[in-house]
């Protein structure tokens, strides 16, 4: 019985982590902010979606943009993403907000809208 219930459990927790469609993503060319942080950032808090280079295999195009401001002797860095079909078309962006969680919420909200849970902005 112990090993029928442990087999069951290993099913459930495989169909929950991976039931999510894996989708793809190539960065723009225009993208400021380097790949592994990129790819780093959807790892920890969108496992579903994938960063490659092969724009052939890429459901989606990211441009991840990073800027510096100065103010009093501090440096802030601001990140923007703008998420684009394969055509090019602006499906989703994020903006700067003050946040405990750093720059997470840009692939959280990144990875509602492309798992369906975020409407276009």
């Amino acid at each position: 019985m112990r090993l029928i219930t442990a087999i069951a459990t290993l099913i459930l927790l495989a169909t929950v982590t991976f039931g999510q469609d894996t989708k793809r993503l190539v960065l723009s060319p225009k993208s400021t902010i380097n790949t592994a942080s990129i790819a780093q950032g959807f790892a920890k808090h969108c496992p579903n979606v994938l960063v490659t280079e092969d724009p052939a295999k890429a459901d989606y195009v990211l441009e991840a943009a990073e800027t510096k401001t100065f103010s009093d002797g501090e440096s802030y860095e601001h990140w923007y993403f703008t998420l684009l079909s394969k055509d090019g078309d602006v499906l989703f962006t994020t903006h700067p907000k003050v946040s405990l969680r750093g720059f997470a919420h840009h692939f959280q909200d990144t990875c509602d809208f492309i798992n369906g849970k975020k409407k276009k902005k």
